[in-house]
């Protein structure tokens, strides 16, 4: 599991953001290192979801209209909107995909 900090630097969040971009560059790694193995390695890149970990964000009414405003679908992510790109990925309809990391943002990434 990648997140949008894997592609693009938010100021405050170096630490996270050195992580998930560590997790980019080894799904891809592990994906030319695995492919004659045929196992394929992706990755998914969830934008705005609210869980334990971003509740201090959600409980702050200016961060969601400013991170709402920026989001062209207008809505922040919900859990079911992972699972097709989950079931997608590890089915035989993704099979010639590997070292891809694919963002369930609402178009915030194709936005900045």
């Amino acid at each position: 599991m990648c997140s949008l900090t894997s592609e693009v630097g938010v100021p405050t969040a170096t630490p996270y953001g050195s992580s998930k971009s560590g997790l980019l560059g080894m799904t891809r790694a592990l994906s030319a290192e695995w492919a004659p193995l045929n196992i394929r390695v992706n990755a998914i890149a969830p934008g705005y979801f609210q869980t334990d970990m971003t509740q201090v964000f959600y409980a702050n009414s200016e961060w969601r209209t400013g991170m709402l405003g920026r989001i062209p679908q207008a809505r922040f992510g919900e859990m079911s909107d992972l699972q097709g790109v989950s079931v997608f990925l590890a089915s035989d309809a993704a099979k010639y995909i590997a070292g891809q990391c694919i963002a369930v943002d609402g178009g915030d990434l194709a936005s900045i």
